[in-house]
Parts: C-alpha cells; sequence; structure tokens
C-alpha cells in the first residue's frame, strides 16, 4: 500500500480513489461504508476543469474531490463542525445527524484543511491554506446522501413534532423493540422543529431537546415495568452523558443509543420469566412481524415439538402462538399506518396480509376501529397496547 492510502487509512475518514479510463471509472482504492455508485454520481458533478473542488450536501455536510492525472480522489463526506452558513443551501437553518449508515467524521474546518493540505503535497500539487480556504466558501450544493440525512431545523416557532411519531418512539420502548427506535427517532425528527430551548447556540439546543426526549421516554419504560429508581438513575446517567458531547452528530447519535437502551432493558424485564424456547419464539415474532413462518417451523428451528412449545407458549404469554402472530402483526401495521402516508393496500402487502380487507378485519377485530379510522384519528388508539392482550410476568 502507497504512501497516500496510508495516510488516508489513518484519517479513518470514508474516502475512495478511481482511476479514469475510457469505459468506466475502476476503484484503486476505497474506505468506509459509503456506495460506489454515490461516488459514482459525485465525480459526474466534478468540473472536469478543476483540480479541486467541494460538493455541500447540507450546512455542514461536504465531499472533498481531487484531480489529480488520471486518477480522482473523493473525501467524505466529512462533518464540519464549525462550517459557517452558505446562502446557496435552502436549508441553511438546518443542522445535520447522521445515521451510523454513512460513519461520516466530524472535525473542525482548520484540521480538514490541515490534513488536505498534506494529502495534495503527496500529490504534488501547489495548495495554500488560503486556496483551501476558498474552495469551502465556494462550494457546489449537492443533494446527494439527502435520503441518509435527518434535518434538524431550528426556528422561532418553537417545537412541533408528530404526535404518531412521538407515540412510535414510546410505543418500541414500552413493548421493547429496540429495532423500531431508529425508524421512530428519525420520523421525529424530519416531522417538525426543535424548538428554540436555549439562547446559548444550536449544540446547547439539540442537548436540551435530547434530555426532553429521553426523560419523557423513559416515563414509557416506567409504565412498562421498570423500577422507579433504576429509571431515574439512567435519567441522571443520560444527561450526564450528553453534556459531555461536543458535536450535534454525536449528541444525535447518543439520544438514539439512550432511546435504544430503554427499549433493550424493557425487553429483558418482559422476557426475564420466559423459558428459552419460549423467550426465543417470542423474539423471533417480535423482530419479524411479517414473517409467514408456521408453527411446525418455528418449533423445527428451536428443535422441539410444536405441541410442546404452542403449550409452553399459551401457559407463559398467555395467548396462542397463532394470535401472537396475529397481534404483533397489527402492533407493526398500526405503527406503518401513523407513521407514513403509504396506502392500506400496500400496508397488507408489507405485513403479508392476504388483501387490504384481510387486514381491516383483522384490525378491526383487535383495535376496535378500522385503519382509516385510526390513521385519521390517532387518538382513538391511544389505549389499545399490544401488551393488554398478554400476560407476560415482567416482575
Amino acid at each position: 500500500m502507497d504512501l497516500k492510502h496510508l495516510y488516508i487509512k489513518a484519517l479513518e475518514v470514508p474516502a475512495i480513489e478511481f482511476k479514469i479510463t475510457d469505459r468506466s471509472p475502476k476503484i484503486v482504492f476505497k474506505q468506509g461504508n459509503i456506495l460506489t455508485s454515490a461516488y459514482i454520481s459525485i465525480i459526474k458533478k466534478m468540473p472536469s476543469d478543476q483540480i479541486l473542488s467541494i460538493q455541500r450536501h447540507s450546512q455542514n455536510l461536504f465531499s472533498i474531490c481531487v484531480n489529480s492525472k488520471d486518477s480522482r480522489y473523493i473525501f467524505g463526506p466529512v462533518m464540519l463542525t464549525d462550517a459557517t452558513p452558505n446562502t446557496q443551501m435552502k436549508e441553511q437553518e438546518k443542522t445535520i445527524y447522521l445515521p451510523q449508515l454513512l460513519n461520516s467524521y466530524p472535525l473542525p474546518r482548520e484540521q480538514c484543511i490541515n490534513q488536505l493540505l498534506v494529502f495534495t503535497n503527496m500529490l504534488d500539487l501547489s495548495f495554500t491554506y488560503d486556496d483551501l480556504e476558498t474552495a469551502f466558501q465556494q462550494t457546489t450544493p449537492s443533494d446527494e446522501f439527502s435520503d441518509k440525512l435527518v434535518l434538524v431545523n431550528f426556528k422561532d416557532e418553537g417545537a412541533h413534532v408528530s404526535y404518531a411519531y412521538e407515540k412510535a418512539l414510546k410505543t418500541a420502548v414500552e413493548i421493547g423493540k429496540p429495532s423500531m427506535i431508529h425508524d421512530a427517532f428519525v420520523g421525529l425528527v424530519n416531522s417538525g422543529r426543535i424548538g428554540i430551548l436555549s439562547d446559548e447556540s444550536d449544540l446547547r439546543n439539540i442537548k436540551d431537546w435530547g434530555i426532553i426526549c429521553t426523560s419523557v421516554t423513559l416515563r414509557a419504560a416506567i409504565d412498562s415495568g421498570m423500577d422507579y429508581d433504576q429509571a431515574y438513575s439512567l435519567n441522571d446517567h443520560y444527561v450526564r452523558n450528553l453534556e459531555t458531547l461536543k458535536t450535534y452528530d454525536e449528541v444525535m447519535n447518543t439520544i438514539e443509543k439512550m432511546l435504544r437502551d430503554m427499549a433493550q432493558r424493557v425487553s429483558q424485564l418482559k422476557s426475564v420469566h420466559l423459558s428459552a424456547p419460549v423467550r426465543r419464539a417470542y423474539e423471533i415474532l417480535m423482530n419479524e412481524p411479517e414473517t409467514r413462518i408456521t408453527v411446525q417451523q418455528l418449533s423445527n428451528q428451536l428443535g422441539i415439538s410444536s405441541h410442546y412449545l404452542s403449550n409452553m407458549f399459551k401457559n407463559e404469554v398467555g395467548v396462542p402462538l397463532s394470535k401472537f402472530k396475529m397481534l404483533v402483526k397489527i402492533n407493526r401495521s398500526l405503527e406503518i399506518l401513523q407513521t407514513t402516508n403509504l396506502p392500506l393496500s400496500e400496508i397488507a402487502a408489507i405485513m403479508n396480509f392476504s388483501d387490504q380487507a384481510h387486514l381491516t378485519r383483522e384490525f378491526e377485530k383487535y383495535v376496535g376501529v378500522s385503519p382509516s379510522q385510526a390513521r385519521i384519528h390517532p387518538h382513538t388508539t391511544d389505549d389499545w397496547h399490544l401488551y393488554n392482550f398478554l400476560k407476560i410476568n415482567i416482575g
């Protein structure tokens, strides 16, 4: 591995090198989780007559493109913790939070420029600090990665978040399902605005919002059986952790991790008194509500007879396996219904109901209102909960 690639590896920044051929770009080196197709899209937008260009994806997210002979290098996305507003950006009032999928790289602009100076020097390119400073002032707007970003919007009107997403987030904790947290959290953040909770800074504002978010959601964990002392000790731990963080990305990722931790703890509470095979069956069905797995297939997977599994499950959980499968499907359908605009026919297909009528029939049977009513009037399902039907001892 040559010196340039060793340097990039030491930086631990997402990056790629292409060799430009007559047919198509050929990958020479790649680091990080960014899809190659995204990098190719960035290359196509690079000015062919510029040795260095910078694409700006949001207020503080950048990709840096360097042309050198027959090679093209892309660094990023990198998140600059002290990026200045850019009037070209339509959403300049927004701060991005990057889901872990991007695995981006937060750093001060001066540090980023110094790293670029070292790298361009390795390529025998003559750039000064001022040259790179100017490049950051002349960035090109880009919508690449927009589907991966969560935009946290600060405005004077105050906080306004979707009732449905807030409920979905609390439900994820109440039923102890960490896998639901990410979608619900991202939806909640994207659904509205984080109001001005502090006059100090946007970072202080996000921390204050995070403290409120975790405290309110922790109440859902208490309602699901978490001990009060444990809950309030956790709350203190979460707050102390948030206060040590220095960037938006760290704060938002940490808030999501806290919520996942709550859901995981509730999950452990709810399964603590289940036997090993029943707990495993319970987890499989909760994590894959759309599954078509039969009782026989499930018992084969667990290495016990279907009759034995069915009896154990009903005794310990309180409902037959078949009914539990349907309850889990209804629970997930309700979440999709109230957090998306997907038509009922598509929700029915996603959840493997035979058709929309089947979904509606089962939904009304267990929830008490039609899917359409639940979507238009979400408060009608406030008292509905999966665990209303079960008898799990959460001790």
